[in-house]
């Protein structure tokens, strides 16, 4: 599945492209690959002022901020995609 974001990392500016899931890791269209069982965290942030967003926190490295160019739902979608993939894998 391919879906549209805005990727920021560690709350720096954001870049719009693309993310293709894939069956053991995502990639951005920036060439950043993260595999599922490398994610510490993942959870659906709101905030004042700033769009709903996906944040993915990898073990090692930076914070990953996902605003979908799709609307809500599809950030939704994204979110169980990827956290279904997170088990599959560590299963």
């Amino acid at each position: 599945m391919t879906y549209a974001v805005v990727l920021s990392a560690d709350d720096g500016p954001g870049t719009a492209g693309r993310l293709d899931l894939e069956p053991d890791s995502f990639s951005f269209s920036d060439g950043r690959r993260l595999r599922y069982s490398d994610l510490l965290d993942i959870y659906l942030e709101r905030s004042p002022n700033k769009p709903p967003s996906l944040v993915l926190q990898p073990r090692s490295g930076e914070r990953l901020r996902l605003v979908s160019m799709e609307g809500l739902g599809a950030l939704h979608e994204l979110a169980e995609e990827i956290f279904d993939a997170r088990v599959k894998t560590a299963a």
